[in-house]
């Protein structure tokens, strides 16, 4: 959440900023290469705007901006990239589709737009073809957040039942980032999967104290303790308790009422 205030933050004092211009530019006042460089800022504050809006689950909102961005420069990348991200959320996976393969066309080597399109195509279980573009972002040395890329290809590979290379990459994700609460989740869920209980117990509690907990990671962290030679009861009762009283709707709940033993 930080991160998504801080990108708007951003973006309205860069918006403040560009008024006189954007004015100018509405009345037909400028030049062309003043024009082009503002029709530019324009598609860049949208998209901005649009991300943000997405990761906040105002999805009207971000179409609006996006496709304001656009309109004002149509050959936009990122704001593409973004329509993808935003019509994957939208279950409308033929537009997302469309949508990431324009913006690797105009920026085939911008690693954001790799991973998204690698983790749309995760989702759609093209999962050789996504973890060749995992493979090309955290190639990448100079990209900021490798740490996050190695966490989705990991993330991917568990998907398809790959867990070998699945721990190969979340074990690099934590070589850049050692606490990354995703990371140390997947890498719970990898060695419980190997009935490797006390290995996936030593990265679940790593993950546990740094993160709220949800009825996925409460039930994956019951079955873990469930599964050790000596748990920790009371913390299993709390969980257990946990579980019950905030997602008493969950499908994780009616599994531990219906007794199920396995996650």
């Amino acid at each position: 959440m930080k991160e998504v205030i801080v990108v708007l933050l951003s973006v309205y004092a860069l918006s403040a900023c560009q008024s006189t211009s954007y004015d100018a530019y509405e009345m037909g006042e400028l030049d062309e290469d003043s024009k082009a460089y503002t029709e530019n800022k324009i598609a860049d504050i949208n998209t901005q705007l649009g991300a943000g809006y997405i990761a906040n689950g105002h999805y009207e909102r971000a179409m609006l901006k996006l496709k304001k961005a656009l309109k004002a420069e149509p050959n936009y990348a990122q704001a593409h990239n973004y329509l993808g991200v935003l019509y994957n959320r939208l279950e409308r996976p033929e537009k997302a589709s469309q949508e990431f393969k324009i913006a690797m066309k105009l920026a085939p080597n911008n690693p954001s737009i790799l991973n998204n399109y690698a983790i749309f195509l995760c989702e759609q279980k093209e999962f050789d073809q996504a973890q060749q573009l995992f493979k090309k972002v955290t190639n990448n040395r100079l990209y900021a957040n490798r740490a996050n890329a190695y966490q989705s290809a990991g993330w991917c590979a568990l998907s398809n039942d790959k867990l070998e290379l699945s721990e190969k990459l979340y074990r690099e994700s934590l070589e850049i980032n050692s606490d990354s609460p995703p990371s140390l989740l997947g890498l719970a869920k990898v060695n419980y999967k190997k009935e490797s209980y006390l290995y996936a117990w030593s990265y679940f509690e790593r993950f546990y104290k740094l993160s709220v907990l949800d009825a996925d990671s409460l039930w994956l962290g019951i079955n873990i303790l469930n599964n050790l030679n000596a748990p920790d009861k009371n913390l299993l009762s709390s969980f257990e308790l946990q579980l019950k009283s905030k997602y008493p709707d969950s499908d994780e709940t009616k599994w531990f009422y219906q007794g199920k033993q396995e996650y």
